[in-house]
This record gives C-alpha cells, sequence and structure tokens, in this order.
C-alpha cells in the first residue's frame, strides 16, 4: 500500500519499500523521514523473531499513519505545475541578471 502511493504519489522507483523511500527522501519533510525510518527498521526487526516480539507496533502504525495521510495529501499535477512555474522563474531570473551585466559592460566599455 504505501509502495504503491509513492510510486503514483511521488513518482518513486523502486522494487523494495526502501530503494523507494531513498529515491524521494530528500522531497519528504523531517517528519515524514522519521516515519520512514521507522517503518524501514521495523521491517528490519520483523524479520527477526526475538526482536518482532518487543516491537512497538503503535509507534510504528502512528509512523505509518503520518506517512500515508502525508502522501495522500500530495497532488502530482499540482507538484508538477509548480516545479514548472519555479524553473521558469529561475530561467527569467538568470536572464534579467545577464541583461543587466550586459548593460552594465557596455556602460563600463562606453560603448553606448
Amino acid at each position: 500500500m504505501l509502495q504503491s502511493a509513492l510510486s503514483g504519489k511521488m513518482r518513486a522507483r523502486g522494487a523494495t519499500l526502501e530503494q523507494q523511500l531513498r529515491r524521494v527522501s530528500h522531497r519528504l519533510p523531517r517528519r515524514q523521514r522519521r516515519a520512514a525510518a521507522t517503518i524501514l527498521g521495523a521491517q528490519d526487526w520483523m524479520a527477526h523473531p526475538k526482536l518482532a516480539r518487543i516491537l512497538d507496533f503503535s509507534n510504528v502504525n502512528n509512523a505509518f499513519s503520518d506517512l500515508t495521510a502525508y502522501l495522500d495529501r500530495i497532488d502530482p499535477s499540482e507538484e508538477r505545475k509548480t516545479a514548472l512555474l519555479h524553473l521558469a522563474a529561475v530561467i527569467v531570473l538568470r536572464l534579467a541578471m545577464l541583461a543587466v551585466l550586459i548593460y552594465a559592460l557596455i556602460q563600463w566599455r562606453g560603448l553606448v
């Protein structure tokens, strides 16, 4: 369930949950990164029979619900629009800075 939400909402590729979370961890807020680390740690503990008995399931369930609630709030089309607008803003800003530098160079050389 969490893997399908990550692939659908954040376009995360990977065969395992760990690979997907590694690819999108820089785009997750700190709280959700901690929740993801808790879930991955619980997966490791569940593989060991003695550690599985002492695992705090309420903490894991809270982390899971927190991460899924965050992923449910994400709108992929809005994320793409925002990324394109940021890219356009960066391009326009750099072109404006280049124009100012060229104008200053022309003024300094006395070509105008």
